[in-house]
């Protein structure tokens, strides 16, 4: 089933925190608490509130575990870090090193505002957000992470660690077997229960994405912990969530590939698809459902062979 509207309990130790549209998961273990999920900036005071209100004492943090550097999931670290000041931070090496480039940390700023003013204007957070400075516009990483680490969450309990490209080069899961919990962040696409339907999100290679999803599908979960719009909880939900994100994706896949072998304009194709998202969720800019749509059509393409610079 999806579980939506936190704060709520998704199984034993596991909350689901911050908003439907951006979730953010507390793993509690031998009396020390683990984030999953950098948050946009706006999560910062959400959160502080939640975990004020189930009487967590922010000292009690022992770690924030960044799925993927993109803005809407690491924005709200500068908060987090003085909101846990005994918190470490982790990432994979990838997307360390992404966050310590000044200038891309200054973009995704820039992004989290535009995110924020939408997300108050369509009343999902109830005021213009206030966001946390980055010091000098970089993010720390203290533990970089790869694929086969673990991450220890106090009383002999661990997260395996799994690098799921395609969303990006840059993306881990977390599994932690007794329980069966998964976190997979954006790894399965953009899911909109309200229309039971996905955006795929390759955003970095197709055939890692689907490659990742069916990896992931075979851990067979009992909690699946998504970045956006909700987790979903028992065995048989989550392997038929796994099933729809790879049908999904095929499809979209071959749907822009059919478009192009039939003469249709990489442009046109672009436009359509990002106003269909756009329409679904209007939470940011349609040009900007449009330019990633333009993009998910290029690495289409290029998985069939076709050059990227020969489908403009």
């Amino acid at each position: 089933m999806l579980v939506k509207d936190p704060p709520v309990e998704l199984a034993e130790g596991l909350w689901m925190l911050g908003t439907s549209e951006y979730p953010l998961y507390v793993f509690r273990s031998g009396g020390e608490y683990t984030v999953f999920e950098g948050g946009i900036g706006a999560s910062g005071s959400l959160l502080a509130e939640q975990l004020a209100a189930m009487k967590i004492d922010g000292e009690q943090v022992a770690r924030i575990v960044v799925t993927h550097a993109h803005p809407d999931h690491v924005m709200a670290v500068p908060a987090f870090r003085k909101m846990f000041p005994k918190a470490t931070v982790l990432a994979s090496e990838a997307a360390a090193k992404t966050l310590a480039v000044e200038k891309v940390v200054a973009f995704f700023a820039k992004m989290d505002q535009m995110l924020c003013a939408s997300l108050t204007e369509h009343g999902l957070i109830r005021e213009q957000c206030g966001t946390v400075a980055a010091v000098e516009n970089r993010i720390v990483v203290d533990r970089p992470l790869h694929e086969g680490d673990v991450v220890e969450v106090g009383s002999g309990k661990a997260f395996e660690v799994l690098e799921t490209p395609g969303h990006s080069d840059c993306s881990l899961s977390f599994f932690e077997p007794t329980a069966g919990i998964l976190v997979v962040s954006d790894a399965t696409g953009y899911y909109m229960p309200q229309h039971d339907a996905w955006w795929p999100n390759y955003f970095t290679d197709y055939g890692r994405y689907v490659e990742s999803i069916q990896r992931l599908a075979g851990l067979k979960a009992e909690v699946l912990c998504l970045s956006h719009n909700g987790a979903v909880r028992g065995a048989e939900a989550v392997a038929a969530y796994f099933r729809g994100a790879v049908d999904a994706t095929r499809r979209y896949h071959q749907r822009i590939v059919e478009a192009f072998r039939a003469g249709t304009p990489v442009r046109e194709i672009s436009e359509t698809l990002g106003k269909e998202i756009h329409e679904k969720t209007p939470l940011m800019p349609l040009d900007f459902f449009q330019k990633n749509c333009g993009l998910l059509i290029k690495l289409s393409l290029k998985h069939e062979g076709i050059e990227p610079e020969k489908a403009q």
